[in-house]
């Protein structure tokens, strides 16, 4: 497990800027290479990717064999995901479409074990490749585990300052697509429009007065650059197919002649 070899809560206090890739194809030998690129961390993406649960786990295993913690955006905020995934192996789990504090509540207390929450006990693949007795990783899992909860709609923007103070949550995370899809009444996408940079500064404000972390979808070095400005520290740096594309076209442009 991640927290065997790193603590990523610790990391993450440290306030330096943590940028991770992230994954949507179903493959473990992929995911160890990905998770072997010069990033902190690598997120597979069960929402929008077609990464399911069982490709999920060979993949977080093949993520902390490479030194690297696995973090995951799972399918919707459900109360099954977390504890799969926590069980798998993964340091962080991250839900989408939490809109109210009562949702977040709900979402911390899938994730956490007593007395912060209700976690179903069972995660023998986490312990085993921690090297842990179960009584250690009872006593330490709510540390080296955490859930940040999406910030991503109107809704859970107007309800920002509540769901941040939930006890038990580690993390906002803001998915800026859907953010400025649902600011704009589906005009557009405007990652680093005026709206969208002015909602998730007042994400950042709610994070840090709760001490939470500030974490966002940045994609490039512009966009990222822009969310480190406002605050963020935990960003989503680059998909690994669009790397892929990026490093085509490099090659295609250096071989012309």
């Amino acid at each position: 497990m991640a927290a065997a070899h790193f603590d990523l809560r610790s990391r993450l206090a440290s306030g330096g800027p943590f940028l991770f890739s992230w994954m949507t194809a179903p493959s473990a030998a992929l995911a160890g290479q990905v998770a072997r690129l010069p990033f902190d961390g690598v997120c597979l993406d069960m929402q929008h990717g077609m990464i399911g649960f069982p490709d999920a786990v060979g993949m977080i295993a093949a993520i902390n064999a490479a030194g690297r913690p696995a973090l995951v955006r799972s399918l919707w905020n459900d109360a099954a995901t977390p504890g799969q995934c926590f069980d798998a192996g993964a340091s962080c789990v991250i839900a989408p479409m939490v809109n109210t504090r009562a949702q977040a509540e709900l979402l911390v207390r899938a994730a956490k074990y007593p007395p912060m929450g209700s976690r179903s006990w069972g995660g023998y693949t986490a312990q085993q490749a921690a090297g842990l007795s179960p009584a250690e990783y009872l006593r330490g899992a709510n540390r080296m585990t955490m859930v940040f909860a999406m910030i991503e709609t109107v809704e859970a923007l107007e309800n920002v300052e509540a769901i941040a103070a939930t006890p038990g949550l580690d993390g906002l995370f803001v998915g800026p697509s859907d953010l400025s899809i649902a600011l704009s009444s589906g005009a557009g996408i405007e990652k680093t429009g005026k709206h969208t940079l002015a909602a998730m500064a007042r994400v950042v404000a709610a994070a840090k007065a709760n001490g939470l972390v500030a974490g966002a979808f940045g994609g490039n070095a512009e966009v990222i650059k822009t969310y480190l400005g406002l605050g963020f520290t935990f960003l989503a740096a680059a998909v690994e197919v669009e790397l892929m594309q990026r490093g085509a076209a490099e090659l295609n442009k250096a071989l012309q002649v």
